[in-house]
Order: C-alpha cells, then structure tokens, then sequence
C-alpha cells in the first residue's frame, strides 16, 4: 500500500509543478487547490473502505502520509485568501492581515506545543493514541471541514497544520518584507551575480536546445520558443558562444555511434535514480 501512497503523491506533485506556468498567483494557487483536492478525494475513495492488515500501516497512513496531502491543502488555501486579498486590500489592511495570521500561527504553537515537540522529535510512543482510527476525531474538526475524511484523527489533522502553518509563517514573513522593501528584490537580482559556466560540451548543449525546442516545454509570449531564442537565452545564461550551432546541430545528426548521447544519458539517469528511490 505504500506504493499507491508514493503514485499518488508522485502525481500531486508533478501536477503542481505544471501549475508554475500559470503567471496569475489567483488563478495558480486556485488551481493548486482543486488538484489537491482531487488527490485527497482519491486518497478517501481507496480507505473508505479499506482495512489496515497492521498497526503499523495504519499508524503510517495516519501519521505520515495523511499530513502530506492535508498539510498542502491548508496551505494553499491560506495563500490563495491572501492573494486574493492583495487584489483590493491596502498596504495597511495587508500588512494587519500578516501580523494577525503570523500571531494566530504563534498561538497555535503555544497551544499545541506538545504535539509539535513530540512530531518534530520523530517520537514514537503515542503513536498508537494518536494516530489510529480508534481514536477517530477526538474534538471538533470545523476549519476546512468539507475535505476531511470521516475517519480523520485529531492529531493527524493538528500534525497537518504544524507542517502547513510552518510553511504559511514563512510564505508571511517574506510577504511583510516584500511589503517594507518593495524594490529590495530587484536591487538583489541586479547585484546577484552567480557564476554560471557550462558542464559539457557545446554539441550536448545544442542537442539539448533542440529537444527543448521540439517538445515544447518553453512557450514565449504564448508561442513555442523558437530555436534562435533558446539558442540566445542559453548563450546568455552559460556566458557560451552559439554562433557555430547550425555546424554543431549538423554533426549531431550526422553521429554514427549514438545519436542521442545527452539525451540517452539523462534518461539512464533518472531511471538509476527512480530505482534507487523505488527500493
């Protein structure tokens, strides 16, 4: 059972990832919560009638894998709240908005500090008190109650907001700076200066600038990036000369041996790591 959890997981996350293409934060972060939804749905539909073989798989489900889901959805319906509000709030209602939810946050800590200790120590003594059906919902659930499972525990439910509000306190937090320092940020980016250099050779970065370009992943202005664009933006970011491309794509497709060894590579890669982390 532990698989269907990694899939179903594995499967959230790259339908968020997908998300980061949308440039509004509204219609984004909307988005991120019906996708989370629709992965907790799938999660309720599997256990609505499922019956743990041990303790101990119960115990996970409740304490580890529940979270995960739970936690994110919190989260993002916090942020959403926020942003939504952004669009009409002042920077002086904003600015009370994050000094009470960060207050609301520390008072949630004090309240459940406990918990907190006991989750954040990796303790396991409680674990069958608080993480197992028995125990059901052991107070009332009333924040965000439509997507709670039934079956929910109170400490699973708590555990979950430990993780979101963590999370929400930061995404606060640089939020109140962004406010202070509006144009902090910029002043950043513009002293920034990362040393960037290419790792292999120019022929492999051409390979991959026309597999980029022809599995349009990169869209510009709402257009498929084309290849004299990819071609520019990575001549830029390597601080490499690209002139010669038309020459170096040539040869590529001229290889007897492999015609793809960039490519080839990073998929023998991925798959090491997938059966690595599969194990």
């Amino acid at each position: 059972m532990q698989e269907v959890f990694q899939q179903l997981q594995a499967k959230m996350e790259l339908s968020l990832e997908e998300t980061n293409l949308i440039p509004d934060p509204v219609e984004r972060y909307g988005r991120c919560i019906k996708l989370v939804s629709k992965s907790i749905d799938e999660i309720k539909g599997i256990f609505s009638s499922y019956t743990f073989r041990t303790l101990e798989e119960e115990i996970y489900y409740f304490k580890d894998i529940c979270p995960v889901f739970y936690s994110r959805h919190f989260y993002l319906t916090k942020v959403y709240d926020i942003e939504l509000l952004k669009r009409s709030a002042g920077k002086k209602n904003l600015r009370w908005k994050y000094d009470h939810d960060l207050r609301e946050i520390e008072l949630f800590f004090s309240q459940n500090q406990g918990l907190s200790k006991y989750f954040f120590g990796n303790l396991t003594y409680l674990d069958e008190q608080l993480f197992t059906r028995r125990n059901g919902q052991q107070g009332l659930i009333e924040d965000l109650s439509p997507v709670i499972d039934p079956n929910f525990t109170l400490a699973t439910y708590k555990v979950s907001w430990i993780i979101a509000n963590q999370k929400y306190r930061s995404y606060l937090q640089k939020e109140l700076q962004r406010l202070d320092h509006p144009d902090e940020n910029i002043e950043e980016n513009k002293t920034r200066r990362d040393v960037i250099s290419l790792g292999v050779s120019k022929s492999y970065l051409a390979e991959e600038i026309v597999a980029l370009q022809l599995a349009e992943l990169i869209y510009v202005n709402g257009q498929p990036a084309s290849l004299a664009w990819l071609t520019e933006q990575a001549e830029l970011l390597l601080h490499t000369d690209l002139k010669d491309f038309k020459s170096l794509d040539y040869a590529n497709r001229s290889r007897k041996k492999e015609l793809t060894p960039l490519l080839t590579s990073m998929i023998k890669k991925y798959l090491d790591r997938a059966s690595r982390l599969n194990k």
